[in-house]
């Protein structure tokens, strides 16, 4: 298989923790760091997380 060299694009790289906040009031607001995430699309840019059901 012959090298194959990549397009430049929207990259989470090396994959570092994130914040992830959420909440539609302030008595709602909520901040927990992520760990698990990276990129699904770089056109338009979107990434992933992954939260375990316990920390939800």
């Amino acid at each position: 298989m012959a090298k194959r060299s990549l397009k430049k694009g929207t990259m989470i790289y090396p994959l570092p923790a994130v914040m992830v906040s959420c909440g539609s009031t302030p008595d709602e607001y909520n901040i927990i760091t992520v760990a698990w995430t990276g990129t699904v699309c770089s056109e338009p840019p979107m990434c992933y997380i992954s939260v375990r059901k316990n920390r939800h």
